[in-house]
């Protein structure tokens, strides 16, 4: 097998991975309101998404004419240069998109690939242009009037998905309120109507654009009796919505059912040739270039001026492998997690934390709500507040889902007609951009950011649109370098960053399992922290106990030999007491808010040993933090003697611990020979030996 060959090789191979870290951070588009508003089981859920994905790879439109002509101009390219151009897209993608799986962050496939294109094809042409003084300017290599339209499309698309899902979700809770679905019997069926005809609409426009078996003459039909086919189409899904209603069958459930399949189709047809246009591309290439003899840095690629269409077996392997990283990914799971808990009604642990522009936005807008309020008329103000007042789900139920059905057909419809409408105007755009943006104007819009949760949730919403200017920024610069390590050692530099994308997959598959354990436990704990069951009350001071003891034991015995190592670690650990501890705080304060006037002896209790973890938590973290300081700063070792008092005093609170958590496990804490008032003076003297 010569080169080039191998590289086609490691081109398909990076396929198959980029579609399974693609669709694992995509899923959240399609996957997000139909799970947070628990309409149906997970597993039904997914059936009716893999449906879409299946149905939509063989609607795909092929090879994806910006992985082709879309950002570089081929023909001032040879066959070495593209294929470089190629593979350093692809690995570069591969590593990007399953950093941001890892840390459960959604980003845009679409933004990815065009920037990653944009980096490897600047590189490659400032190198090509280096070797030959003659050729033409760099940046007569670059379709930049494309690539700009393309950026600012993706661009424009995030402000106005915020701004119509806000605004057709307050209308939409005028219209519906809450709970009440009998008085609004006539709007809901009404509504499931006019969204299942967008839906029908998108799926025309949007699904069957691309498919290669319909025939022109098919979309000509299509777009000269648009008008007449939404009629039909409405008066048919009006009726299919009396019926359900009438049957006892709320017709929301259907709406987001298939607006999960539309949109799942609609990713597979267009989002799929974001994972594999590439390589086919590559594979046109190496057929074109091997058959004509010519030396593979003299032959032009010309050929990918013309439109090629992809063989449907191809599309349907990738949408199958589509389909099995659906169900297997756990990575999908904790992207779709991050919107959701973003975007859910009630109040819980935050994952994000508000900084400075969080919170003076935060500050703004409720200038602005009561500059709003103080001109309203007191009856608007009071018929608005009607419909906006729920009954709490948080309280008739302990698991409740994240937002009601209202507001997950709103979130499909809206995007799906937004999305349709870019297609139909040629317009480019990002599905993930329109998904996630539509949801968080619809959670604006439904008040789920209330004053506790505002800062926490427009922080998340900054996080992850920071992460799409990241995105592009380490697109382009990635794929850049990776870019220039190929042209300029070849072969060697395509070995070691195919090695280096096993190990980054490896270290971050072990990485995302212990930080979703950890995830797991602290959800659980949470779940119980006021729960009123002993037993889980005693298990999570037995746990925390043993903790703050490990820290300890590990600081000291780090400062003893001068090794930063398990100081680091002792840290580390640390640090998720520490997120622990303030997601307790967090439900402190919200039981609080709740308390009846006379609390029973249950939650004084509960309160008065959460006082006690805080004391213990900042007692040990101040003997962490001495010690890491004193080895971080390279100071003089502690004296014999000073070591002698620290050994005695580790050995002394591991005991004591020992048997204290022993006894809280045992249910016998009352009976224990330490008391909590002994332990804190234990860690208080071993806080002035450090610190001395």
């Amino acid at each position: 097998m010569d080169f080039f060959a191998f590289m086609i090789v490691a081109l398909f191979i990076l396929a198959l991975i980029d579609l399974s870290v693609g669709v694992s951070n995509d899923a959240v588009n399609f996957l997000n309101s139909a799970i947070g508003s628990r309409v149906a089981s997970r597993r039904t859920i997914l059936v009716v998404a893999t449906g879409g994905i299946l149905l939509g790879a063989l609607f795909s439109s092929g090879i994806m004419e910006v992985a082709r002509k879309g950002i570089f101009n081929p023909e001032m390219f040879t066959f070495a240069d593209v294929m470089v151009v190629f593979l350093a897209v692809m690995i570069a993608d591969v590593l990007l998109l399953d950093l941001f799986n890892t840390f459960g962050m959604p980003t845009s496939t679409t933004v990815s690939i065009v920037f990653e294109l944009l980096g490897a094809a600047t590189a490659v042409a400032i190198i090509h242009v280096v070797h030959n003084p003659d050729s033409a300017p760099f940046y007569e290599f670059i379709n930049g009037k494309n690539a700009l339209a393309i950026i600012s499309g993706i661009l424009l698309s995030v402000a106005v998905a915020f701004a119509v899902g806000t605004l057709v979700q307050f209308i939409s809770r005028l219209l519906f309120t809450f709970e009440d679905t009998r008085r609004s019997a006539l709007a809901r069926v009404t509504w499931s109507g006019v969204a299942l005809t967008v839906i029908t609409y998108f799926l025309f426009i949007k699904g069957l654009k691309g498919a290669g078996f319909v025939s022109a003459g098919a979309h000509a039909y299509v777009d000269a009796h648009t008008p007449l086919i939404l009629s039909l189409a409405f008066a048919f899904w009006l009726g299919v919505s009396w019926v359900l209603r009438k049957s006892g069958i709320n017709p929301l459930v259907f709406v987001v059912l298939a607006g999960t399949f539309s949109l799942a189709m609609a990713f597979a047809s267009n989002d799929l040739v974001n994972f594999i246009g590439v390589p086919l591309a590559g594979l046109e290439s190496w057929k074109a270039w091997s058959g004509s003899g010519a030396p593979p840095d003299a032959f032009t690629m010309d050929i990918l001026v013309q439109p090629v269409q992809s063989s449907h077996y191809y599309l349907f392997g990738a949408g199958v492998v589509m389909a099995l990283t659906l169900w297997l990914s756990a990575k999908a799971r904790t992207v779709t997690q991050t919107e959701v808990t973003l975007a859910r009604q009630g109040e819980g642990a935050e994952r994000f934390h508000p900084g400075p522009l969080s919170r003076s936005l935060v500050r703004l807008f409720l200038a602005l709500g009561e500059t709003v309020r103080r001109l309203t008329p007191p009856n608007m103000q009071t018929g608005v507040a009607r419909r906006f007042a729920r009954e709490d789900q948080a309280e008739r139920l302990q698991d409740a889902p994240a937002f009601d059905l209202v507001r997950a057909s709103v979130n499909l419809a809206v995007a799906s007609i937004l999305i349709a409408i870019a297609t139909s105007m040629k317009l480019p755009l990002s599905t993930t951009f329109v998904s996630f943006m539509v949801a968080m104007g619809t959670s604006l819009a439904d008040r789920a950011w209330g004053r506790d949760s505002a800062a926490y949730r427009v922080a998340g919403v900054l996080s992850v649109l920071g992460g799409w200017f990241g995105t592009a920024a380490a697109a382009f610069f990635m794929a850049a370098c990776f870019a220039v390590l190929l042209s300029t050692f070849g072969a060697a530099a395509l070995g070691v960053l195919l090695v280096l994308v096993g190990l980054a997959l490896y270290h971050s598959f072990r990485y995302h399992g212990e930080r979703e354990k950890r995830s797991s436990h602290a959800r659980t704990l949470d779940a119980s922290a006021f729960s009123h069951q002993g037993d889980l009350l005693r298990q999570q001071m037995h746990e925390l106990l043993s903790e703050c003891s490990q820290a300890v034991d590990l600081s000291i015995r780090a400062l003893l030999a001068g090794d930063r190592q398990p100081a680091d670690q002792a840290w580390r650990e640390v640090g998720e007491i520490r997120e622990s501890s303030r997601r307790k705080e967090l439900v402190f304060v919200r039981v609080l808010k709740k308390v009846r006037p006379d609390p029973d002896g249950d939650l004084l209790d509960h309160l008065e040993i959460l006082a006690c973890e805080q004391d213990l938590y900042q007692s040990v973290e101040t003997i962490v933090d001495a010690a890491r300081t004193h080895i971080l700063n390279a100071h003089e070792p502690p004296t014999a003697t000073t070591k002698e008092q620290l050994e005695q005093f580790n050995e002394l609170q591991r005991e004591a611990v020992t048997s204290f958590a022993d006894d809280w496990k045992n249910g016998r804490q009352g009976e224990s020979d330490y008391r909590i008032a002994d332990l804190f003076e234990l860690l208080q003297r071993a806080t002035a030996s450090v610190v001395g």
